[in-house]
């Protein structure tokens, strides 16, 4: 059993083994799923997070519960042997101030939700299972325990037929745990360590390792010709006219004059009245396929992005999409991971890993090793050893960079960057600007200070009511095909009202900050937060924003292109059109030098010398699709799922 989006929307669908039939259980946008003992009810989640029990032979559903708050959707539902309870974990919320909780086990009657909601057990005082994916709660088969994964060690509950703790709380490993489930005879745990796939006794002892043998080939590109009319490479301002780009083995092998004779057996993409630009980066995303499916990866391709920067999500799980995209099983940008967000005993999204020991965190940067992570984020709650430790630990053992929202304390703690101009934190010390939007020169001077090396990953909100000033983004097919029907609502709302005086007015009080930190030499990259916001397109609502607040066609490039490659160590490889470099290349329908909205009009990119084109794509997710699902209000689900944000997204 599992979940795919073949039909536009996650779905749960069954397998026969034998037979090789397949199933549908339920579709529409259903994830999480878990087949009661009998096999006769399929509990999952919607959505929104709500928990939802299908009778799978008369195919009714009932909703058992709502998710107890946002940031993400609660974990995967574990069934009681005797059917009659479901247990997961949902986040508590302490106080309207802050949004930060204890990830808890929720036990609810699957035959009388009433009851659900007042049924929350911690596994143990003032502490969190990790996080609210897949760590758990999973009731053993013979009733007497449930797993979960707190402190990123596997642990074993004791607990009483209802699903209450009976006992303390019992650690069984040392060494990093996620993902547990039960032999049939409840006596033997399987759970992946890293890399690893592991087996303990319910009493611990001595692990052992289940050798899963597996290989993967990288297809090697066909080596192309790409006729460019117009190229910036992304080396200065000049903007070169009919020139080849000539691609070897995924890599540039020569920028040179266009040669109408050139022979050989190169492929050929023909811009020759087209803009070519290196490759576009978001650098601040969070994959986020468990609700998105494929639609996420391939929706930045169709807006000319080639790099996305993971901020944020399930380990595994980015590395998963990072192997899928890497070797052509997936339609996506290349994607440098981060884990969980490294919090304190308390969090709010569902991605947040919850750390109150050393031991802890030392197990979670331990997989960051083994799950080869590209940044190391820490989060509001984290203390400052946490911080401390973590971007210790990115330096010496992971060799990347760290990050956080915090200005101060982050560049005290040993950080690199913060994620935002200004977010969620609960410090009132370290807010970089006021309540109205204006940052000192106090913030100018630390991000742009000689030998400092601190930068920041701009994430415009007040970006979005720039689509009320072009409504045609709107009727875009990237828009009514490609985004989720929940993004594309959000997009049709914001394309309905031009952007008020004021709004302008605070996007340029925003925007000049920025300006004043690049002028004054400092780092700026560009990211949005996605999916918080419409992904792939309020990327270009950010690059419209750095250009009517002042900066060059040039210098809002750059902070797509150079600057992320150099921020995040990368720039001998990717973020300029160079020969040996990483073929990743953007081309445009039109020219942003001299049209700076034609920049959204991509139409094809090379990621690595592979070749997409938005067309393609586009007609992957055939429109129909979205409709053939009738009923939700798709706007207020996207305010669902998108309730308790860090930020304010606007749409």
């Amino acid at each position: 059993m599992y979940a795919d989006d073949r039909d536009g929307l996650l779905g749960v669908y069954r397998r026969d083994l034998a037979t090789g039939k397949e199933t549908a259980l339920a579709t529409g946008g259903r994830v999480h799923p878990a087949l009661s003992p009998d096999g006769k009810r399929l509990a999952c989640l919607d959505m929104t997070g709500r928990l939802v029990v299908r009778d799978l032979d008369t195919g009714t559903e009932r909703v058992l519960a709502d998710p107890l708050g946002g940031g993400g959707i609660p974990g995967r539902p574990s069934w009681s042997p005797d059917g009659r309870l479901l247990a997961l974990c949902d986040r508590n919320r302490l106080n309207l101030r802050f949004r930060e909780g204890y990830n808890l086990i929720r036990v609810v009657d699957a035959a009388d939700a009433a009851t659900g909601d007042a049924r929350l057990h911690a596994v143990a005082p003032h502490t969190s299972v990790a996080d609210r994916y897949d760590s758990g709660p999973v009731w053993s088969p013979d009733g007497r325990w449930m797993a979960v994964i707190v402190e990123s060690a596997l642990c074993v509950l004791p607990v009483a037929p209802d699903g209450s703790p009976r006992g303390e709380l019992r650690t069984l490993t040392t060494e990093p745990a996620d993902h547990p489930t039960w032999s049939g005879d409840s006596r033997t745990l399987l759970y992946l360590s890293g890399a690893k796939l592991r087996l303990i006794g319910v009493d611990g002892g001595h692990a052992r390792t289940v050798r899963v043998p597996l290989d993967q080939r990288r297809p090697a590109p066909a080596d192309t010709v790409v006729h460019a009319g117009r190229l910036w490479d992304g080396t200065g301002d000049t903007v070169r006219e009919d020139v080849d780009i000539v691609v070897r083995g995924g890599r540039v092998a020569a920028v040179e004059p266009h040669r109408a004779s050139r022979g050989g057996t190169l492929r050929r993409v023909d811009a020759s009245d087209r803009t070519v630009l290196p490759g576009l980066w978001d650098t601040h995303t969070h994959p986020w396929q468990s609700t998105y499916g494929g639609r996420q990866t391939a929706g930045q391709l169709t807006y000319g992005i080639t790099t996305a920067v993971s901020l944020g999500g399930f380990a595994h799980e980015q590395a998963r999409l990072r192997e899928a995209v890497a070797t052509g099983q997936l339609a996506g940008p290349r994607l440098l991971t981060t884990g969980e967000l490294l919090d304190g005993g308390r969090v709010a999204y569902s991605m947040g890993r919850a750390h109150r020991t050393r031991a802890g965190l030392r197990r979670s940067l331990e997989r960051a090793a083994q799950l080869d992570w590209d940044f190391v984020k820490t989060y509001v709650r984290a203390p400052s050893w946490v911080m401390e430790e973590a971007a210790r630990f990115a330096h010496e053992r992971l060799g990347v960079r760290s990050g956080s929202h915090f200005l101060s304390p982050g560049i005290q703690s040993g950080q690199d960057l913060t994620t935002h101009l200004q977010a969620t934190q609960r410090a009132e010390f370290g807010h970089a600007t006021t309540a109205s939007g204006r940052a000192y020169d106090d913030v100018t001077e630390i991000y742009s200070a000689r030998g400092a090396r601190f930068a920041m990953i701009a994430t415009p909100f007040t970006s979005a009511p720039l689509l009320g000033a072009d409504p045609g983004l709107a009727d875009d097919p990237r828009v009514t095909a490609v985004m989720a029907p929940w993004d594309a609502a959000a997009v049709v709302k914001g394309a309905g009202t031009p952007p008020t005086a004021a709004q302008l007015a605070t996007l340029r009080r925003e925007t000049d900050i920025y300006r004043r930190i690049l002028a004054a030499g400092g780092l700026v990259a560009l990211g949005t937060d996605q999916p918080l916001v419409p992904v792939g397109l309020s990327l270009h609502l950010g690059l419209r924003a750095l250009h009517r607040g002042g900066l060059s066609p040039v210098e809002a490039l750059r902070t797509v292109t150079v600057l992320p490659a150099r921020l995040f160590g990368v720039a001998d490889d990717l973020g300029t059109v160079e020969a040996g470099k990483v073929a990743d290349l953007t081309v445009v329908d039109g020219d942003p030098f001299t049209d700076f909205t034609s920049l959204v009009r991509t139409v094809a990119v090379l990621r690595g010398g592979v070749p997409y084109e938005t067309d393609d794509l586009v007609s992957a997710f055939p429109k129909a699709t979205r409709h053939a699902h009738e009923g939700p209000d798709w706007l207020k689900v996207g305010r669902l799922m998108r309730r308790d944000g860090c930020c304010d997204p606007g749409v």
